[in-house]
């Protein structure tokens, strides 16, 4: 192995991260030091700077590994959302990972990844519950020996849910980004009884504010506006014709014959109406005695 490259005010802490059923276990390097940002009101003494953090790390992880090298108890893990090894985390955007299990949104804000991962070198700020459980965090990682590292993942508490990578992770994403019918049906269905729950709300407001005057006596003028339930049998009866129309006049034979009663309906009435005005003439003509 290369002799690792030491980087000042920085302690290398080596780690194993454990093998899978395609690659086998690697070797893997923390550095840690006492975190210090730019911005003093960001400054915490319990806090610690982690670079290049495992992709699959979640606070669980944390936690087992600073237990495992006999250090102090961690609090939360602010985790870094962009990459670089060495810069700061500065001004840049951070989250933090309170539960484990966090999912990842889609562009329409729903989440469609049960897990989070990170990108390759990214950072993390390890909050520790005091100052001295931090600083004796740093000194177990400098006992760390090359021989004995602590295996990345050992020691998670059994009632940690942390969703599973590989294939299950991607029957997941799959299941998230491609609900079920009934789910998308329970979900429209919430979302209409919302919308006329507050489409009601609002007919009541404007109907109070209808019958209330102003300071000096006049009422507003308020614009009224349709129920939602009108408009939605407005629109059931207006579907409906037009599934009744959708047939009508498709061949050229119906066209004709539908012209024909046409004009037979209206020489039908204009006879009606010639009649009609007949009558009333002869009604009207004088008759001498």
């Amino acid at each position: 192995m290369p002799p690792l490259a030491l980087i000042p005010e920085y302690t290398i802490l080596p780690i194993t991260l454990p093998a899978t059923p395609l690659v086998g276990a690697a070797t893997h390097f923390l550095y840690l030091r006492k975190h210090s940002p730019k911005q003093s009101a960001l400054h915490d003494p319990r806090s610690l700077f982690a670079v290049n953090i495992p992709i699959d790390a979640t606070t669980a992880h944390f936690r087992a590994l600073f237990s495992s090298i006999g250090s102090g108890r961690v609090e939360k893990v602010i985790f870094d959302g962009g990459g670089g090894a060495m810069r700061g985390i500065g001004k840049r955007k951070r989250e933090s990972e309170e539960e484990e299990g966090e999912g990842e949104e889609d562009e329409d804000g729903g989440e469609v990844w049960d897990r989070r991962l990170r990108k390759s070198g990214s950072t993390a700020v390890v909050v520790f519950v005091d100052k001295s459980s931090r600083d004796v965090a740093i000194k177990a990682a400098r006992k760390v020996s090359n021989t004995r590292r602590p295996v990345w993942g050992d020691g998670i508490s059994a009632g940690v849910n942390i969703p599973a990578l590989g294939i299950s992770r991607y029957l997941t994403h799959h299941n998230l980004a491609h609900p079920s019918k009934a789910h998308l049906q329970a979900s429209v269905n919430t979302f209409m009884a919302t919308f006329e729950a507050e489409e009601s709300t609002r007919l009541r407001a404007l109907a109070k504010r209808r019958q209330v005057p102003d300071e000096d006596g006049f009422i507003t003028v308020v614009r009224g506006g349709r129920t939602a339930p009108a408009r939605q049998e407005e629109a059931k009866a207006a579907l409906e014709k037009k599934g009744k129309d959708k047939h009508e006049g498709f061949y050229r034979f119906q066209v004709r014959e539908g012209r024909k009663n046409r004009q037979m309906e209206l020489l039908r009435k204009f006879e009606e109406d010639k009649k009609r005005v007949a009558e009333r003439k002869s009604l009207r003509r004088f008759k001498p005695l």
